[in-house]
């Protein structure tokens, strides 16, 4: 499971089932200087919970489908007195002017092709996949920036679903042998939606690299320690044909995860800290100075079922 991708690393023989569980928590801090009509700080949190089911079945001993889907909040926690058009206490469970509130998210099907396989021996294993992502209803329903008599109205910014099918494609090369490191490759995963949805919004296209590295601790319980860097690269996003200020990024994202067996399956438990190298989360109209400081906590479980 390197870097906490509990679908990556690996593949299915024929008839061969493997499920997976992923528990992510993501905590953002963040701050933008007071904006036309609020001269005030804004200042808030974000804690997104994910719960990711999926499963792995060998179609043959070259051919893999996977199938996962999403569940989740995002909550925000909106820090002072002063009240905004922007920002509240809120979460995206419930309902909102231009937002359908609901716990699920996106799900996906991927189609994967092993050109080369080791299975539990040593050797390479090279995977390519491609899919589609299958939107939830809960997305966002009205443009954020939108304004009417020229001020802006009460909005949310944030949603569990773009509401777009998506076209996925990735490539995994991974090299595991018996002597440290015991396990090391990277992947190369790009989304890109296939259209707008039904509310005029086009998400960014997601283009993302990482670099893991395995090595046993030959502890008690027979423990590894994953070292992985991701790169990712988001393209703009748009409204109405209006490309969304701030919305394009370049993130880097270190990871320090800790994996062990159990009797059945393996677990990962791993911290990772994003940095916006450029650009930010596209919630603001205008360039203005904002911080943000994110982290995250990934659970991840797999286990062959047959």
């Amino acid at each position: 499971m390197p870097g906490g991708d509990s679908d990556k690393g690996l593949g299915a023989k024929k008839n061969e089932i493997y499920l997976s569980l992923e528990n992510s928590y993501q905590y953002i801090d963040w701050w933008h200087e007071a904006i036309p009509g609020e001269p005030f700080d804004h200042e808030g949190s974000i804690l997104t919970t994910v719960l990711r089911p999926g499963a792995i079945y060998g179609i043959s001993n070259n051919i893999n489908l996977f199938l996962t889907t999403t569940f989740g909040v995002r909550s925000m926690e909106w820090f002072g007195d002063n009240v905004s058009k922007h920002h509240r206490d809120e979460h995206s469970a419930e309902d909102f002017d231009n937002a359908i509130g609901g716990l699920l998210g996106d799900s996906k099907i991927i189609f994967r092709y092993l050109l080369k396989n080791t299975g539990a021996g040593d050797g390479f294993r090279i995977i390519i996949g491609s899919g589609l992502t299958i939107p939830s209803k809960n997305t966002l329903t009205i443009n954020p920036f939108a304004k009417a008599d020229g001020l802006f109205v009460p909005h949310r910014h944030f949603s569990m679903s773009d509401g777009t099918y998506n076209y996925n494609s990735d490539f995994q090369i991974f090299y595991k042998r018996s002597k440290n490191p015991v396990f090391f490759g990277g992947s190369l995963s790009i989304a890109k939606p296939i259209n707008e949805n039904k509310y005029s919004y086009l998400p960014p296209t997601s283009a993302k690299a990482v670099l893991n590295i395995i090595y046993k601790t030959f502890d008690k319980i027979d423990g590894a320690i994953d070292l992985s860097l991701g790169l990712q690269s988001l393209s703009l996003a748009s409204w109405d044909n209006e490309p969304v200020a701030n919305s394009d990024a370049i993130i880097m994202t270190p990871s320090f995860s800790y994996l062990f067996n159990l009797k059945k399956g393996a677990i990962s438990i791993g911290i990772q800290k994003p940095y916006f190298l450029e650009g930010g989360y596209g919630w603001n109209e205008d360039n203005i100075k904002e911080t943000t400081n994110a982290w995250q906590l990934i659970i991840a479980y797999r286990s062959k079922i047959k």
